[in-house]
């Protein structure tokens, strides 16, 4: 490859995967790139002397009939190795590719092509680390790149060689420092596309490029400048636009006018406004999707906060966090009147330790998968200005590898990159900002030192529904015997590893700091000991007499706190040894750093990174032996706000025993913890409340009636022409059906359901176990021949999942927990909604268990106090997947008859939008409703966009 190279940029379509099994070419498409330009273009159907599956005419539009009479694949073979010799065979996944095409020129008797190949994909994942997908399709999207026909062999490889250019021009951009860290990765990419960092290389290296301005090189690294942060003026507050007129002045021409929106705007302001004149409260608002919650709420804070007191958004996720600040924020700035500044504030593991990362690359790296981080995070330094990991969109953000790079909070004055340190940029813009986005997990770790470093601003909880439940998660200690142990044998290994090298050979002739070594060892083999004591105690007390499960799922105890104590008493000496050790490891780990700072210099990057990770690794023995030590510490005749329980994977796998201690409510805590340093909290989202009555909601954000005001606003959308809402009032009792014939009569209805009217379906469940029992029936359906069934838990991650299903077209997916919202599906993406049974807690979980017996021992009744409330709002917002614009227009079926047998029926029912059109009857008079409501043809409005 050189300057003077001719790409051929190449796709196939096929019947299959495999030539050995038969499959053919059945198109040939081919682009040919030089000097960045496109030269010459080669298409070809081909028959390939067998039926197309239909399933690939659905997908390429090729059918038998139009290859009936195009060339055969020998008739081609020529004139293709011709135009393929001398070039560099280019294709968007060419390990399938080049393969293929190679397999069938040897079937017709031509030798295989032995040419340079590149791949797009791995080019795309490195050259654009941000981007959310690599499919051609989607990034031809992101790029205005013309790709009319994805799934065509012509329209495919035209498009792989616009984003092929493109991508080598990205490729050049790079500072020359950049290019040569990647080259000297020697990455193993797909065939020699790595060989292309070289020629780019050169390239710039004959032709010399300025560093930009805006990039910056900083030991070996280089890095982006952070923009000078806007500054606010100091003026007089411009006054709230309070009237419908002052609103529309003021809103993009685009942007449609919401008259609850509006209301909730006004509500916010007026309750904040002239603090000195009345009474601030707390404010539960509840606004259904569609109004413009974000902007509801971001509005009216923005004008308040023109006196200088900040505002700190939480929302649930840290998607939802870029949400605000890529959607919310900017579309805020068209609007009002004054600048605004915004930060996101993450946990400091979520950002790029720069010193971490270059000492990695020192190393040689033989994971594939490592290599390609590592090219990655390169090329996105030239881009970050927040070193926020997730701008890279990872699925693989828990690979062993982020271990080692996360930030872990502290940093001394003496990092080379402590000036360019990304937490401390983080901290700084927080100085600067209105508005500071954080999520509900930060928030309850961090908030009273939030509150206070920001001198008690406004606080916004957005998604509210969420903040219990992860304040809850957050608070849990959670122990792993057998992580424990699997970093102490780490350890016992790079002390006395034979092949490559250990510590004991660092410092051969230091007799002191080989004794600290030996001692070391001796301390983690007493640590492994004490440690199968405390195991085998509690296996033994608490689950030894435990039975399986069918699905030998994992088992869960709880465990009494006086019960706890006592094994804590039983446990004194291997408790206490436990304590020594870990004080002693932690001194010898300090006597080791010593040692091995004053002979820094002598070791190179393979001993250097070797001695950081045996720091880690006791670092993080440390604060595991510190929060098993807690949990017993905890445990206390007396302790009524905590729980404990043991968990295993199955009956009989004692080493997978989990320690666990965790809140058992938020009552008390929220106010104490979060609210407390901030002004009169303000809670939203778009499903709140579970009835009428808001009592349940009050308690579980902790709130006062007397010094909270609650607002609901109405839905914007129409239910009465765009909904339907089936209910079955005969099926299977509940409490006593087999779970064999549970399964059956699922399967049965919908197949009966779903495969009469062939829209996109989403099935949501309670049960990971009983979606795998029903996904491998209906696939077995012929129902269901020619349709793509999704599962949870067996089809892939749930982003991968839901992706799929969006840009599906007759698609069906069986989802539980975390599909049941969060979820946004619009228009056609998703028109029928199957829920197979009401989304009621298992009351053997054990926090479920835990709070139903604090509420027992408050008088209270559970069910209509916890598991009633609890079960509506999730009904709720798994009927909320179905509406989400007012284009929308779907069908909800409930397969629980509950809701019309039982007296609680009426008032889960009553929670569900009122003016929905309802339908009872058994599953076939369901379907033939179903079928008469898909053939109205819905009124389709025309709506500007809505924030």
């Amino acid at each position: 490859m050189d300057q003077d190279t001719v790409y051929a940029v190449v796709d196939i379509e096929t019947t299959g995967t495999s030539v050995q099994d038969g499959d053919r070419i059945i198109q040939i498409g081919c682009v040919f790139v030089q000097h960045n330009q496109i030269i010459n273009h080669f298409t070809t159907d081909v028959n390939p002397l067998r039926e197309i599956p239909a399933a690939i005419t659905r997908l390429t539009g090729i059918s038998n009939h139009r290859v009936r009479h195009a060339p055969l694949f020998d008739d081609v073979a020529g004139t293709l190795y011709s135009l393929l010799t001398k070039t560099v065979f280019v294709a968007h996944n060419v390990i399938f590719d080049l393969p293929f095409i190679n397999a069938e020129l040897s079937r017709v008797g031509y030798p295989e092509l032995e040419i340079e190949a590149l791949d797009t994909v791995s080019l795309s994942q490195i050259l654009l680390p941000t981007a959310p997908s690599f499919r051609l399709r989607d990034l031809s999207g992101y790029f205005n790149i013309e790709h009319d026909s994805p799934h065509s062999a012509d329209s495919d490889a035209g498009a792989t060689a616009e984003l092929f250019i493109f991508l080598f021009r990205r490729l050049r951009a790079l500072p020359l420092v950049t290019l040569q860290q990647m080259i000297d990765l020697n990455a193993d990419l797909p065939r020699q596309t790595a060989r292309l960092f070289t020629v780019a290389r050169d390239l710039n290296t004959r032709q010399p490029r300025k560093l930009p301005d805006y990039l910056y090189v900083k030991n070996g690294l280089a890095l982006r400048k952070v923009p000078e942060p806007e500054p606010t003026p100091l003026s007089a507050p411009v006054k709230y636009p309070k009237t419908k007129k002052q609103k529309q002045k003021l809103m993009p021409e685009n942007l449609e006018w919401r008259a609850e929106q509006a209301k909730m705007m006004n509500y916010i302001y007026n309750n904040y406004a002239q603090a000195d004149q009345h009474p601030v409260k707390q404010m539960v608002v509840e606004a259904p999707t569609g109004i413009g919650k974000s902007l509801g709420y971001t509005l009216p804070m923005a004008y308040l906060g023109q006196t200088g007191r900040p505002v700190v958004i939480s929302t649930a996720t840290t998607l939802l966090q870029e949400q605000l600040m890529e959607q919310t924020i900017p579309l805020l700035k068209q609007i009002v009147p004054f600048p605004i500044n915004a930060v996101i504030v993450k946990g400091s593991r979520h950002y790029l330790d720069l010193q971490r990362f270059v000492t990695t690359l020192a190393l040689d790296e033989t994971s594939k998968q490592t290599q390609l981080l590592k090219l990655r995070l390169l090329v996105w330094l030239t881009m970050t200005t927040t070193g926020d990991l997730d701008e890279l969109r990872l699925a693989t953000y828990r690979a062993p590898y982020f271990q080692e790079i996360m930030h872990e909070g502290g940093l001394s004055a003496d990092n080379p990159f402590y000036d360019d340190d990304f937490l401390r940029r983080r901290d700084a813009a927080l100085t600067h900002a209105q508005f500071v986005v954080v999520n509900h997990a930060y928030l309850s770790e961090h908030a009273r030192e939030l509150g206070a470093q920001l001198d008690r601003p406004y606080l916004v909880i957005d998604e509210a529904q969420h903040l219990s439940d992860s304040t809850l998660r957050q608070r849990r200690t959670q122990v792993k015997f057998a992580q424990i142990v699997n970093e102490l044998h780490h350890v016992q290994r790079d002390i006395g590893r034979e092949i490559g090298p250990n510590l004991l050979s660092l410092f051969a002739n230091d007799q002191a700091t080989t004794n600290t070594i030996n001692d070391l060892q001796a301390t983690t083999e007493r640590l492994e000991t004490a440690l199968k004591a405390v195991l085998n105690q509690l296996f033994l007390k608490f689950l030894a007499a435990k039975r399986g499960n069918a699905q030998n799922a994992p088992i869960e105890e709880l465990v009494p706190a006086t019960d706890l104590h006592q094994q804590a008493q039983q446990l004194q000496a291997p408790l206490q040894q436990l304590a020594q050790g870990d004080t002693a490891i932690m001194a010898q780990l300090g006597a080791l750093r010593d040692a091995f700072d004053q002979a820094h210099d002598r070791f190179v990057a393979s001993q250097r990174y070797l001695f950081e990770r045996l720091d880690t690794r006791l670092h993080v023995i440390d604060e595991l032996l510190q929060r098993l030590l807690g949990i017993f510490e905890q445990a206390k005749p007396t302790t009524t706000s905590n729980l404990f329980w043991v968990t295993i994977n199955h009956v009989g796998d004692r080493g997978s025993l989990e320690l666990a201690s965790g809140l058992l409510a938020t009552q008390g805590f929220l106010q104490e913890r979060i609210y407390d340093t901030y002004q009169p909290v303000l809670l939203t989202g778009a499903t709140l409340f579970s009835s009428g009555r808001s009592q349940y909601v009050l308690d579980q954000f902790d709130l006062d009636r007397q010094t909270t005001t609650t607002h609901r606003m109405r839905s914007s959308f129409d239910y009465a022409t765009q909904s339907q809402l089936l209910i079955a009032n005969a099926g299977p009792n509940l409490s006593r059906v087999a779970p064999d014939d549970y399964v059956t009569y699922l399967v049965g209805a919908i197949t009966q359901l779903a495969g009469a009217v062939h829209k996109q379906t989403l099935i949501l469940f309670n049960s990971l176990h009983v979606i795998e029992r029903v996904y491998e029936q209906l696939t077995q359906q012929p129902e269901f021949a020619q349709r793509e069934i999704l599962a949870q838990g067996i089809s892939g991650s749930r982003e991968r999942i839901a992706k799929r299903f969006a840009t599906g077209t007759d698609s069906v997916l069986l989802g539980a927990a975390s599909f049941w919202e969060g979820i946004d599906l619009p228009e056609d993406q998703l028109e029928l909604l199957i829920v197979t049974r009401l989304p009621f807690d298992s009351p053997d979980r054990v926090f479920v268990k835990a709070n139903y017996a604090r509420l027992e021992a408050q008088g209270k009744n559970p069910f209509y106090n916890a598991a009633l409330p609890a079960a509506t709002l999730k009904l709720r917002q798994g009927v909320g997947r179905l509406i989400r614009t007012p284009r929308d227009h779907g069908a909800v079926v409930i397969l629980d008859q509950r809701l019309v047998e039982r007296q609680y029926g009426q008032s889960i029912l009553r929670a569900l939008p009122a003016d929905m059109p309802q339908t009872t009857g058994d599953v076939g008079e369901l379907t033939q409703a179903l079928v008469k409501f898909f053939e109205k043809t819905p009124t389709t409005p025309v709506t500007p966009p809505e924030v």
